[in-house]
């Protein structure tokens, strides 16, 4: 299974957190599995820890650091998941643009997406969800 991980996904898993779920884990941790994170979640991350709506016990360089030692592998924003962008549905009720991004980066790139967000229910006919 090819996966893309939400950015909470990622820093549970980094973390060791116990809200991430057991499936999760499981997957994350299966060698057979190919794991991703998008650069649009360090964006992310970079942009709360400045406005303050985030805090994490390590650097954002460590936890890239952290990734790469876990070997997920990092995807950069490409031209085609900007592309692909503007194909995935307007929700009224969910336009956070970093969640689009993944949306479109998973539909793309044929990744399943694994994040205990409920806005991605709104996606279904796009992309696979697992929690």
């Amino acid at each position: 299974m090819r996966i893309l991980l939400d950015t909470h996904a990622l820093l549970w898993f980094i973390e060791g957190d116990a809200k991430l779920s057991v499936r999760a884990k499981d997957l994350i941790q299966d060698t057979q599995n190919e794991v991703f994170v998008s650069m649009a979640s360090f964006f992310e991350m970079a942009i709360k820890l400045r406005l303050q709506k985030l805090k994490l016990t390590k650097s954002l360089s460590e936890i890239y650091h952290d990734v790469l030692i876990s070997e997920i592998g990092i995807l950069p924003i490409n031209q085609f998941h900007v592309f692909n962008y503007e194909n995935i549905p307007l929700i009224d009720t969910h336009r956070d643009p970093f969640d689009r991004m993944l949306i479109a980066t998973a539909q793309y790139e044929k990744l399943v997406l694994i994040s205990i967000d409920d806005k991605f229910a709104h996606y279904t006919d796009v992309i696979t969800v697992i929690w």
